[in-house]
C-alpha cells in the first residue's frame, strides 16, 4: 500500500490579522492580533466526510439547539462514520496512493491547485498530518526538506523527502514510528522549523515543535484551518484546540470557547500572549482546576466588527455590528464541530466563554444570545461602552439590564483605575457599573458574580495572562 508514498505538501498561505487597540483602552500596543495559517480559499467542507476520513458522529446528546432552542447536557464521544455507500471508507494512505496516480496523470499546470485541496483535505482527516499507517508515518512538504525528530535523535539529515511525481509541488518521507509518536520538525539548510500543516503541535525552549500523535501522558494543540461551517457571511478562519493530556486518556472534558485565537496560546504572541494552555496544565497538576478543552477561535480584519453587538463611531463613520452572526457561527459552527471530534461534556452546566477588551464585549454577548449554550461567562477588561464612544446606541450594560439571562455564573475584570465616571482606564469603570448592576439583578458575589480588580494594570495580554487563573479555579475547581 505503501509504495507510491513518497510526497510532500504545498503550504497554504498565510493570513495576516493586524488589528489597532481596542477603544476603551488607554494603553498602546495593546492590539490583539497575530497570524493565521491555512488556506481561507479553499472550498471543501471541513466536516463532510471525505475519502481520507469520514467524519465522526455522536453518541448521546447532539449539543445543537433543537427547535425549541433547547440543548441537553450530556458527552459527546467520537467515532469513524462508514461510507454512504455502503463499502468501507478508504483510508488516508490509500486515498495518498490514489492521489499520486491521479497526480501523475495531470496537467502540470493542475498540480498545484490539486496537492493544495488534497492535503486541506488531508488536515481535517481522522488524524490528519503527518499520516498515520499503521506503524509508518508519512510526512508532506511543498518543497525538499528533511525530517527530525524523536523518533531518529533528532539528526537533522537523517530522513529526506523525495518527489513522487516530477515536477509536482509535492514531496514525502516515510519513518517507522510505533504510536504514539513523539516530536519532530522539518529542517531545511540545517535550520529546524515546525510544519505548518501539522495538526498537533506545541511549544518549548526550542520554540514551536510539531507532534505525530496524541499522547496521554502529554498535552497538545490542534489547528483546524481555513474552518467555514456556518460561517457566512462571515470569514473563515483558524481554530485551535487545545487538548488536555486527560482527553487524550480518554476522559470527557468541559469546553471553554475563547476569541482572538492567535493569542491564545501561542508564547509568541503580542506581550507574550495569554498562554492558556500553560496556565491550565499548571493549575491541573497543582489540583486547583480540573482539566477542560480549549478552543480558540482567530480573530479576522474584521474584528471589530465582529466583536461588536451594535455600531460605534471611533473616528472614520459607524462600524460594527455583527455579533449576532459571529455568535451564531461560534454556537451553530465551531460547538457542533468541536462536539463531533472531541469526547466533551456538553449543556450549559459544562460550556464556558471567555475573551478580553472586545472579546470579553462578544462573550457577554454569546451569554445573552444563547444562555441555553454557556453557563459560565467571562469579560476580562471588556469594552463595555461600546455603541456610546461616537454614536447614542444600546451598551452591552444596557441590554442585560433590559433582559438579563438566568443561571449564568459571570467573571467580570479590569485593570486600570478611575476617576469615574469619565477619565477612567481599562474600562475600569464600565465594569464597576457592570458588576453593581448584576448584584441588583441578584448576582451573589463568589457565588455566580465574580469580580476582580487588578488596580492600576494595562490592557493586554500579559495582564490577562496574569488574572486567567481567577476565572479557572471559581468555574472548573479541582478535586
Amino acid at each position: 500500500m505503501l509504495g507510491l508514498l513518497r510526497r510532500s505538501i504545498v503550504l497554504g498561505s498565510l493570513v495576516l490579522v493586524a488589528c489597532g487597540s481596542d477603544p476603551g483602552s488607554s494603553e498602546e500596543g495593546g492590539t490583539e492580533s497575530s497570524s493565521s495559517g491555512g488556506d481561507p480559499s479553499a472550498t471543501i467542507d471541513p466536516t463532510a466526510p471525505t475519502g481520507a476520513s469520514a467524519s465522526s458522529s455522536t453518541s448521546g446528546s447532539s449539543g445543537v439547539d433543537d427547535e425549541s432552542g433547547s440543548s441537553d447536557e450530556g458527552s459527546t464521544s467520537t467515532g469513524d462514520e462508514g461510507s454512504t455507500t455502503g463499502e468501507p471508507a478508504p483510508s488516508a494512505c490509500d486515498a495518498l496512493d490514489a492521489f499520486v496516480a491521479d497526480l501523475a496523470d495531470a496537467d502540470p499546470e493542475a498540480m498545484p491547485e490539486m496537492t493544495q485541496s488534497f492535503l486541506f483535505e488531508m488536515q481535517y482527516g481522522e488524524h490528519g498530518l503527518p499520516l498515520r499507517c499503521d506503524d509508518r508515518v508519512v510526512f508532506l512538504s511543498s518543497e525538499r526538506r528533511f525530517v527530525a525528530g524523536d523518533f531518529n535523535g533528532w539528526e537533522p539529515e537523517a530522513l529526506e523527502m523525495e518527489a513522487p511525481v516530477e515536477g509536482a509541488p509535492l514531496w514525502i518521507a516515510e519513518a517507522d514510528v510505533a504510536a504514539p509518536g513523539g516530536l519532530y520538525k522539518l529542517v531545511e539548510a540545517g535550520e529546524f522549523a515546525a510544519d505548518p500543516r501539522a495538526r498537533r503541535y506545541g511549544w518549548d525552549e526550542f520554540g514551536e515543535y510539531s507532534q505525530i500523535d496524541g499522547d496521554p501522558a502529554r498535552s497538545h494543540h490542534e489547528r483546524w484551518p481555513a474552518f467555514s461551517e456556518s460561517v457566512e457571511p462571515l470569514e473563515p478562519r483558524t481554530v485551535r484546540v487545545f487538548v488536555p493530556a486527560a482527553a487524550n486518556a480518554g476522559e470527557d472534558l468541559p469546553v471553554l470557547y475563547m476569541h482572538d485565537g492567535q493569542n491564545v496560546f501561542s508564547p509568541d504572541a503580542f506581550f507574550g500572549g495569554w498562554q492558556t494552555s500553560v496556565t491550565a496544565d499548571a493549575l491541573v497538576e497543582d489540583g486547583a482546576m480540573r482539566p477542560v478543552l480549549i478552543v480558540a477561535i482567530d480573530n479576522t480584519p474584521a474584528r471589530l466588527e465582529e466583536y461588536s453587538h451594535v455600531p460605534d463611531d471611533i473616528g472614520g463613520g459607524p462600524i460594527g455590528g455583527l455579533a449576532d452572526d459571529y455568535a451564531d457561527f461560534v454556537v451553530d459552527g465551531v460547538r457542533p464541530f468541536v462536539e463531533s471530534r472531541y469526547a466533551v461534556l456538553t449543556g450549559p452546566a459544562n460550556t464556558a466563554v471567555l475573551g478580553s477588551s472586545m472579546g470579553g464585549l462578544v462573550s457577554l454577548h454569546l451569554a445573552h444570545r444563547h444562555p441555553d449554550v454557556f453557563g459560565y461567562v467571562g469579560s476580562m477588561s471588556g469594552t463595555l461602552p461600546w455603541g456610546t464612544f461616537g454614536l447614542d446606541n444600546e451598551t452591552m450594560i444596557d441590554r442585560w439590564a433590559d433582559d438579563a439571562p438566568d443561571g449564568v455564573v459571570v467573571y467580570l475584570d479590569s485593570g486600570g483605575n478611575g476617576p469615574c465616571p469619565a477619565g477612567g482606564s481599562d474600562n475600569y469603570c464600565e465594569n464597576v457599573v457592570m458588576a453593581d448592576l448584576l448584584r441588583s439583578l441578584g448576582w451573589m458575589d463568589e457565588n455566580d458574580l465574580f469580580y476582580r480588580w487588578d488596580a492600576g494594570a494595562p490592557h493586554n495580554e500579559a495582564a490577562w495572562a496574569a488574572r486567567l487563573p481567577e476565572a479557572f479555579v471559581r468555574w472548573f475547581p479541582g478535586s
